[in-house]
């Protein structure tokens, strides 16, 4: 199995802890990794996607894209918030985090089973 779309996962949510991180401490969030962070998620999906077509009986991650695409859309109306320079919901940050914590585990647990 191609261990891309793993490896793209894993710095994608570890980009977005740091990014958490500097929310969680009133530091300015660099636009630069914001944009990287949600560009990276967005590949990872895509490349789940085509593992999907190549696995389609691994439920863990036709699972885990579907997570990763809910994820996706509440980091969209973070941006959103972020863009009208809006302070960031703590519950939206902390669901987009879980959410994608969770699509990390099922992306592992994908491939050990794989």
């Amino acid at each position: 199995m191609h261990w891309a779309p793993l490896v793209l996962v894993i710095l994608v949510v570890l980009a977005g802890l740091g990014l958490a991180w500097r929310d969680l401490h009133r530091r300015p969030l660099p636009l630069r990794i914001s944009i990287l962070h949600g560009l990276g998620g967005i590949a990872a999906i895509v490349l789940l996607i085509l593992l999907d077509t190549h696995f389609p009986q691994n439920r863990a991650l036709l699972s885990a894209t579907v997570l990763l695409l809910l994820t996706a859309t509440g980091g969209l109306l973070l941006f959103g918030f972020r863009a009208a320079r809006q302070p960031l919901p703590g519950l939206v940050v902390a669901l987009h985090g879980v959410f994608a914590l969770a699509a990390l585990g099922l992306v592992i647990f994908g491939y050990l089973r794989s």
